[in-house]
């Protein structure tokens, strides 16, 4: 059989019940199932592409003929693509996943232009359509599709108008007269990682280094050799022997590579401490001169060997006996050697408390929930952000105390490393991966409103 380029009505189509990426499924609905769980977030990400932009006029479905169904065909290949679209026709085959709120936004702005054809290359059955479908998801060392490197990258992003952060540090510095022959040379097979640690928002607040979008870099304080020195500092720290990935692999890692260079910052609450009066500054640094004081280095929270904040200012006091071992437990548990453990005690005793509070505090449920039978704050039904919402009310009712500043963000944001949405995925999705640090940074953030809450109940108590 010939391969032939046909347009096939979508209802005619079906997707690939033995499909590689997924494995071998029972029904069409176990594969749609088995698709969202493999990919997530990504698969929402191409429904969305898929209204934005249509489908690839580059990139036929592969199809061949059902041999249980006359004038049917199976898909060999674009089996994420009709998953993605089967989503956005009926949201409800999302239920009870991560994405389901997605498509059902989705699938709203998708009503108005479904897509009723599809552009499909018919082959014979899945033996034959293999040798194409290899030469896409494989290396073959050429014989297939290859997919641009960091250069290649690059420069597509430069004939949109954006620059990478790689390369606009290194024209930067270049322009400088910075850079020698040696470390440039060095820096050439670090572009990736350069880009990894520059093009963080975090790199602005916490350092005073902005990238603008032509490639410009501003520095808060307005002092170019000053800025000029730092950029150099982390550069030289990436080009040296040894520094590989590793070093910043995770969000945690870069921000914390990040923190190493502090001392060196140009914010603009640098510029505001070099407008002090010269004699103010001149006492300061005799003082800091004629001082015998040794000053000893603060360790960063990170590095705790625990899951829970130590120390007699951390520590709170809890009398209720189930929260009270779930405590103690993140007192000595160690997320380097038991991620996992202490991401799921974090999300379980963020909600156990609240729950405790509410209950302590005697707060009423809304009537919106006793109106469906819920009589406790622990019923299902009543959201772990609903909860955490009326707790932070009651402990802070104008909404402007800084110290559960964190804690509003988690409840509003979806997209911060400690939002209930990813305390909720270390407990419902199984590609979740946590890695130490974050966990850490995530029991800290969440520290001050366990500390609030605890006081308000010891508080009660007496």
């Amino acid at each position: 059989m010939e391969p032939k380029k046909l347009e096939v009505e979508i209802g005619l189509l079906t997707v690939d019940l033995e499909n590689f990426r997924i494995g071998d499924q029972e029904t069409t609905r176990a594969a749609y199932q088995a698709m969202i769980a493999e990919e997530g977030d990504d698969l929402a990400n191409l429904a969305d592409d898929i209204i934005q932009h249509g489908l690839s006029p580059a990139e036929l479905f592969i199809i061949c003929p059902d041999p249980e169904k006359p004038k049917h065909y199976i898909i060999c290949e674009g089996n994420r693509r009709l998953t993605a679209i089967r989503l956005l026709e009926t949201p409800a085959l999302a239920a009870e996943t991560p994405v389901h709120k997605r498509f059902m936004a989705l699938s709203k702005t998708y009503a108005k232009a479904p897509i009723k054809k599809l552009s499909c290359v018919v082959l014979e059955n899945k033996e034959a359509a293999l040798l194409w479908i290899e030469r896409k998801h494989l290396d073959l060392g050429g014989r297939g599709i290859a997919k641009w490197g960091a250069n290649a990258t690059g420069r597509a992003d430069a004939f949109r108008g954006k620059i990478r952060a790689s390369r606009a540090v290194l024209d930067h510095l270049n322009q400088r007269r910075l850079l020698t022959k040696t470390l440039e040379a060095k820096l050439a097979r670090q572009t990736t990682n350069l880009d990894r640690v520059f093009q963080m928002p975090y790199l602005s607040s916490a350092l005073g280094i902005k990238i603008e979008k032509g490639g410009d870099i501003v520095f808060g304080n307005g002092d170019q050799a000053r800025g000029d020195d730092l950029l150099l500092r982390i550069v030289k720290t990436m080009a040296a022997d040894g520094f590989t990935v590793d070093n910043i692999r995770h969000m945690s890692d870069r921000m914390d590579f990040i923190d190493g260079f502090a001392e060196h910052a140009v914010s603009a609450t640098e510029a505001a401490a070099d407008k002090k009066p010269t004699a103010v500054k001149n006492a300061t640094a005799l003082a800091a001169a004629n001082s015998k004081v040794v000053r000893r280095r603060v360790p960063s929270p990170l590095e705790r060997t625990t899951l829970a904040l130590k120390g007699r200012e951390n520590v709170f006091a809890i009398t209720e006996p189930r929260l009270n071992a779930l405590y103690d437990e993140a007192l000595h548990l160690n997320p380097e050697t038991h991620p996992n453990s202490a991401a799921i005690l974090t999300r379980v005793f963020l909600e156990l408390s609240t729950d405790y509070f509410l209950t302590t505090t005697k707060v009423a449920i809304p009537a919106i929930h006793k109106d469906k039978g819920r009589r406790h704050w622990s019923d299902i039904g009543i959201t772990l952000k609903e909860k955490i919402a009326i707790t932070l009310k009651n402990l802070d009712p104008s909404d402007k105390e800084p110290a559960l500043k964190d804690a509003r963000t988690a409840r509003s944001k979806s997209d911060v490393l400690h939002s209930v949405e990813a305390l909720h995925d270390f407990i419902h999705q199984l590609k979740a991966d946590p890695d130490p640090k974050e966990v850490k940074r995530i029991w800290s953030r969440w520290h001050p409103y366990f500390a609030h809450l605890y006081e308000r109940i010891a508080a009660l108590k007496k």
